[in-house]
């Protein structure tokens, strides 16, 4: 039986990790312009970071729950139902 290699290992690389500091940055420029959470997740697959909106935390499921969130920095342009609070 041939084992898959570890689909996981490219992050732990030095081009994972500046792909994972480049997506962290733009998904706090996203969440500092609009006020609405943003979340970040690996793709294994095709070796990238997705940046994606979030809806409200009360309506999050399924993916939304295991990303990586990123609020806003200025808590007081989180929009209702987003940031560290909500």
């Amino acid at each position: 039986m041939k084992r898959d290699r570890d689909r996981t290992a490219w992050r732990d690389t030095a081009k994972g990790l500046e792909k994972y500091k480049a997506a962290r940055e733009d998904a706090q420029r996203r969440a500092n312009e609009t006020g609405y959470d943003h979340g970040i997740e690996p793709s294994d697959y095709f070796e990238v970071f997705q940046i994606f909106l979030l809806p409200m935390k009360k309506n999050r499921q399924g993916f939304e729950l295991r990303c990586e969130v990123v609020h806003c920095s200025d808590l007081s342009k989180c929009q209702p139902g987003h940031g560290p609070s909500a």
